[in-house]
């Protein structure tokens, strides 16, 4: 008797496995978009792409402070964006961190923006714009480890950036997704443009050394000397890691 109890509630479970499977299938199904609908979503990434801050810092006042400025050049790249430049030390590297949040949000299973470079001490915000749900978490080697849990649209999360390092972001549910949140222990940091610009502002005069980050190239380092209200020059070529 108990056998056959045992093999009916197999059975039933096996149908509402199937049942919830259809449903889920039809549910993914109905999530596609219709070409007027991927459209609006495209210009709705775009948008969100220039208006959110890649950078966010807090940045002293610097009497006679100069600047660096250059290009970055990225090869084997499909252009030289979200390379970053900057200052190794500056002081004692001692700085207040900003009250402004960072915000990395997740839409069009895309991490927006994918590279923000923040100062150690600054909160980052996790919004969630898709109309799917999403799980933010780091992976063991990331500078801070973290995971947020699935949660769905409108829903925000929370991290505080306190180490330093590079931390990618990544996503239970959805494996295409990556994005990077990189730390620093001072304001003076850059992100390139698509041509691979870059400025560092308001440096105190002196000599530094700078240095690079990217996701997928060698880190290269200079040393500079920056002088008072002038802009010094330092560009950089980087290369396939081995």
């Amino acid at each position: 008797m108990k056998k056959y109890l045992i093999a009916g509630i197999l059975a039933a479970s096996c149908v509402v496995f199937s049942y919830n499977s259809c449903v889920w299938a039809q549910a993914e199904e109905k999530k596609a978009l219709t070409p007027e609908e991927a459209a609006e979503a495209m210009k709705k990434l775009e948008e969100a792409q220039q208006k959110l801050k890649k950078v966010v810092k807090n940045l002293p006042k610097v009497d006679n402070a100069g600047s660096i400025t250059g290009v970055v050049t990225c090869q084997k790249m499909r252009n030289n964006a979200d390379a970053i430049v900057y200052v190794e030390k500056v002081g004692d590297n001692k700085f207040e961190p900003p009250a402004e949040h960072a915000i990395i949000d997740q839409l069009n299973l895309t991490y927006v923006p994918r590279v923000v470079a923040m100062q150690k001490g600054t909160t980052a915000d996790f919004p969630n714009s898709d109309a799917v749900r999403h799980n933010v978490f780091s992976p063991p080697t990331a500078a801070l480890q973290f995971n947020l849990g699935t949660y769905p649209t409108g829903v925000v999360k929370e991290v505080l950036f306190d180490v330093v390092g590079e931390t990618p972001l990544l996503c239970n549910v959805h494996a295409e997704m990556a994005g990077y949140a990189v730390a620093f222990e001072n304001p003076y940091f850059a992100v390139t443009d698509k041509d691979g610009n870059y400025t560092i502002e308001g440096v105190p005069p002196g000599k530094y050394v700078v240095k690079t980050w990217h996701e997928k190239l060698k880190d290269v380092s200079q040393e500079v000397t920056v002088e008072a209200g002038k802009a010094t020059t330092s560009n950089f070529d980087l290369k396939r890691r081995r």
